[in-house]
């Protein structure tokens, strides 16, 4: 099922290629009448397939290429959907005239559709940076006495508040400037945990400038209980393939941080509740082995809360039947730009959870953050980037 969706979205991806190259070859050659077409069409469709092979010929460490290649595929579709658009007003148009459009009409629709899918993708880029805060507030079925040596006194007037992010993919876009946004805004929340959903990293922890700057930031991130994380997808080699890779250096980059990093462990904090961190289903859970989420709550106190840290929100039910009261994932970015949230929203549906916000189980709740960094484009839009606060309540 997989491999059928990925040629289909390819055949997609083609044909709005060809469809937008028919249009600018047409606009060249109303401006430019000696083009040629065996120059421009190899030149354009490497533009829109650039984003695929600046990783299979590994010229993803050159900026500028990278940059292009970055950009290509938001590109790609607005500049599609916005002559869609000029399409059908120019097919209406002439269907109530009963008259062509002249040549010079034409390519001054082609232009404007081009520069308005310019305007989008500055939006999207400056929009990219602009961190919120959403907040949530929840409610467990089980209480949560407060423990003497945790400083923390939760209970149905004093809500326990966690600040959960993901997804910083913190690599050659999402620099140390980035990262201090949004440490800034989790501190402002003042939460009493702190918990990173994966996808830390974006798969090469060399690639950072400025490591020490980042540690630097991340050392700042300041919560009575600590700060745990969990390993996304991004979190190791993904190129090679081999776990050991950046695997070994993203753990001791964590502990030097003061992160605590947990891979299919469970953890008692402040003898107030259960934190589950699982390792992510692939390429790490492959390749390392993945504990079931019943195998990790099997000898636990049910009597406790138990907090499920998952990057992928995928089988909601299964994690609620081993006993989970809240799950806390990342990974979807909310489809991070139009129209990759609607295309989110069916997958994880499919996959038994939701893309963004709040889920409700029979005894089980959720919350899926958008996260707080971008993979790949360096855009968002119609998403957010974001720390989620959980303001979260037990009962007597």
């Amino acid at each position: 099922m997989w491999l059928f969706r990925s040629g289909i979205v390819l055949l997609l991806y083609t044909g709005m290629g060809i469809y937008t190259g028919i249009r600018v070859f047409r606009l060249l050659k109303f401006f430019l009448p000696f083009s040629r077409v065996f120059v421009f069409w190899p030149l354009y469709m490497t533009f829109c397939f650039s984003y695929i092979l600046i990783f299979l010929l590994r010229l993803d460490r050159t900026p500028f290429l990278r940059q292009v290649a970055m950009y290509s595929l938001p590109a790609l579709v607005y500049f599609f959907l916005a002559l869609l658009v000029s399409d059908g007003v120019r097919l209406v148009s002439r269907l109530l005239n009963k008259t062509p459009f002249p040549p010079g009409l034409t390519a001054a629709a082609t232009g404007i559709a081009l520069c308005l899918s310019v305007l989008v993708m500055i939006y999207g880029a400056l929009h990219a940076r602009d961190i919120g805060t959403v907040h949530y507030t929840i409610t467990l079925n089980k209480s949560l006495p407060g423990h003497p040596e945790s400083g923390v006194r939760p209970g149905p007037e004093v809500p326990l508040r966690l600040a959960l992010i993901s997804d910083l993919h913190i690599g050659r876009t999402v620099d140390r400037k980035w990262i201090a946004r949004a440490v800034d805004l989790v501190n402002l929340a003042e939460p009493v945990i702190i918990c990173i959903a994966g996808d830390i990293f974006d798969n090469d922890i060399g690639s950072i400038r400025d490591l020490e700057g980042v540690a630097e930031e991340l050392r700042r991130l300041n919560a009575p209980l600590g700060v745990y994380a969990c390993p996304g997808n991004h979190d190791v080699d993904r190129l090679s393939f081999r776990e050991g890779a950046s695997a070994d250096r993203i753990q001791e980059f964590l502990k030097d941080a003061g992160i605590i990093y947990l891979q299919d462990e469970v953890t008692l904090v402040a003898d107030l509740f259960y934190l589950a961190g699982r390792k992510d289903a692939r390429p790490i859970g492959i390749m390392g082995g993945r504990k079931s989420a019943a195998e990790l709550a099997a000898d636990l106190d049910k009597s406790r809360p138990l907090f499920f840290l998952d990057h992928q929100p995928v089988d909601f039910p299964r994690v609620e039947e081993a006993g989970a009261d809240l799950i806390l994932s990342g990974h979807t970015h909310k489809g991070q730009f139009f129209p990759g949230n609607i295309a989110t929203a069916r997958i994880f549906k499919e996959a038994g959870a939701i893309h963004y916000g709040y889920w409700q189980g029979r005894s089980a709740q959720a919350v899926v953050t958008s996260g707080t960094g971008v993979w790949g484009p360096p855009i968002r839009i119609a998403t957010r980037g974001e720390v989620a606060v959980v303001d979260i309540n037990f009962g007597d």
